[in-house]
């Protein structure tokens, strides 16, 4: 071979084997970002990073051209993966041509030929931040981390040797021959056969497409358990309508239908959704309408004819007379149903209208009920839309910080203790308070993710302090089996949790007693106090304070916000002070703004004081 043709051709045949590692590589990556092979310790000896190298030893070992086939790296996790003094070069090269993913170079004894690995997103979960990848990898390697994509992580390496190229490119040549007119052949024949056959395949697949499509579209709009025309079939006819003015909607909804599933059965319900339609198409007396059945426990009566409102609503009312005077019979028993309807009429998006007059229709107890613009909750859904999005960030950039309130002992003159509050300090500097979000929180399940934090934080915070503090559970952070477990493992690591007091959230309405109460005496063990907040805020049971095994009552603002004026806020509030008094419980007074209510509230006993005459809550201590 000339020195061109012998450079251009051992090219070329690295190029192809590099394609066939690379090709490889890819797919069996890929494997494991869609999650076909689970990412574990025992998976993991099939990725690529840990496979190749047996490939490439294999593959080295046994061609007979002694070709080298390496992927290596300059921050290689194993040390048989560590590229040599050519391969460094090449990588080298890689970093300072960023755009160029191959590298070939003729040395006095072999072709080195490399292509670049760079950084994907798909490689971070293991080679981004060392916090970020999984256990096992952590545990076992402590390099190869703090890539950013596009990064060179390494290369696949070809050497060809030079004294067997000759060789190589005869046999090579001879086998692409042979090869080139089998395949010829094949193809011949194999298009011969195909041109035949090739029509009534088509004709077949036309029929069967079409049978098909034909069984799906069927499914796609009918319910399967009545019969009726779906949701889907409503959207459709809504869509064909072509007088707003004239369209009237309905939604009806059987009442505590779960109530039937759970005593009488599935096969019950079931029978019963099946009669109602049937009775709701049989009864329905507005000549061009149509009953469909919604998911649930839900039907829909729709029409497009010209009569008015009252027509169409005293129809509805007469189908609903009907069907609430039937029994729906089951063996020895009988069942009454009883409706609640939603109606709408001539209006954009009638559909989220009839819905919403449903709703309202059941929470108020009502037969029926027709949309009015009262009812549009728009504005509400985008409020806690955008709330849920300010959570959702805040949780992911780790914004949600704790204020801390002082507590001064009315007895010593000191401050104390510190309350740990709740706060969201956005990008911006604006701190969102938490009775903007805490109630969306409970709804978006974001809830513990809020509680997990302010441990967190109010633990690091206070770990070098000589102040008691205290920090906010509801009802739902008691119950809930993961937050339980996370506290105890908190205060294991804790190395004074005497300082730590719970405040539990009297106004909510403590239904789990035993599960409180357990609870307690649990986190008790560690050392740490108790408090019930907001005592005295509407149905306070003074049993809790007892029962509850409590070290502080916080006595609710209601009260003391007027105890210079209402002389019921005195009484109750002194009932209070003496009520602990006596079970050795210490009283802390809310919402103190000024000398006269703390030299009051000192007067009857009280033995702690908060609110803004002593301190607002801040981003750190008085």
């Amino acid at each position: 071979l000339s020195k061109e043709r012998e450079y251009d051709f051992a090219k070329k045949e690295a190029q192809v084997l590099d394609t066939y590692a690379f090709v490889h590589r890819n797919y069996y990556q890929q494997l494991f970002v869609d999650k076909v092979i689970p990412l574990n310790k025992t998976t993991a000896k099939a990725l690529p990073a840990y496979a190749s190298s047996y490939i490439s030893s294999d593959f080295s070992k046994n061609n007979k051209f002694n070709i080298i086939l390496h992927t290596v790296s300059d921050r290689a996790r194993n040390p048989k993966n560590m590229a040599d003094k050519d391969e460094l070069k090449a990588i080298e090269y890689f970093k300072k041509n960023r755009n160029n993913r191959e590298y070939f170079k003729k040395n006095s004894d072999f072709y080195q030929y490399a292509s670049a690995l760079r950084i994907e997103k798909k490689c971070l979960k293991c080679h981004g931040k060392i916090k970020n990848a999984p256990k096992f990898i952590k545990d076992k390697y402590k390099k190869a981390y703090d890539y950013k994509l596009g990064d060179i992580r390494g290369i696949i390496s070809i050497k060809i040797p030079r004294e067997k190229l000759d060789n190589y490119f005869f046999q090579g040549f001879l086998e692409s021959i042979m090869y080139d007119a089998i395949l010829l052949v094949l193809l011949f024949l194999g298009v011969f056969y195909l041109t035949r056959k090739v029509k009534s395949i088509n004709h077949y697949l036309e029929d069967e497409i079409e049978e098909k499509t034909k069984q799906i579209s069927a499914m796609y709009m009918i319910d399967k358990l009545t019969g009726l025309p779906n949701r889907n079939k409503l959207l459709e006819d809504l869509s064909k309508v072509k007088n707003l003015s004239s369209v009237h909607l309905a939604f009806i909804n059987i009442d505590s239908f779960k109530d039937i599933n759970d005593f009488y059965g599935y096969d019950v319900g079931d029978m019963i959704l099946k009669e109602l339609g049937n009775l709701l198409k049989r009864n329905c007396f507005c000549k061009k309408s149509g009953v469909y059945k919604l998911p649930s426990d839900e039907y829909a009566l729709f029409s497009d004819e010209d009569i008015t409102k009252d027509e169409f609503y005293e129809s509805i009312n007469k189908v609903m007379g009907i069907v609430e005077k039937m029994q729906f019979g089951t063996n020895n028993n009988k069942i009454i149903i009883s409706l609640s309807c939603g109606i709408a009429f001539s209006t954009k998006n009638i559909m989220r209208k009839a819905d919403m007059a449903l709703r309202v229709a059941k929470s108020d107890n009502k037969d029926i009920i027709v949309y009015d613009n009262s009812m549009d909750l728009s504005e509400k859904i985008l409020e806690n839309t955008r709330i849920t999005s300010i959570l959702r960030e805040a949780i992911e950039k780790e914004s949600i910080v704790p204020f801390f309130q002082p507590i001064y002992n009315v007895k010593t003159k000191e401050i104390e203790k510190y309350e740990c509050l709740v706060r969201i300090v956005q990008d911006d500097g604006n701190i969102v308070l938490p009775y903007e979000f805490l109630d969306v929180a409970m709804k978006s399940k974001q809830y513990s993710n809020i509680t997990k934090s302010m441990i967190d934080k109010a633990f690091d915070f206070f770990k070098d302090k000589d102040y008691e503090f205290s920090i906010n559970l509801s009802i739902l952070d008691i119950v809930n089996t993961e937050t339980f477990e996370y506290i105890v493992d908190k205060l294991k690591g804790c190395e004074n949790p005497k300082k730590v007091i719970f405040e539990i959230l009297e106004d909510d309405e403590i239904k789990n007693f035993e599960t409180v109460k357990n609870f307690i005496e649990t986190i008790k063990k560690f050392g740490c106090k108790f408090a019930l907040d907001d005592f005295g805020s509407g149905y306070s049971n003074f049993s809790y304070a007892y029962e509850l095994n409590l070290d502080y009552i916080k006595i609710d603002s209601s009260l003391i916000r007027y105890i210079r004026t209402d002389c019921k806020s005195k009484i109750i509030t002194k009932a209070i002070i003496d009520f602990a008094t006596a079970l050795e419980i210490k009283t802390v007074a809310e919402y103190v703004e000024d000398k006269e209510s703390l030299e009051i509230l000192q007067k009857m006993g009280v033995d702690y004081i908060q609110g803004y005459y002593i301190g607002k809550p801040r981003d750190k201590l008085v």
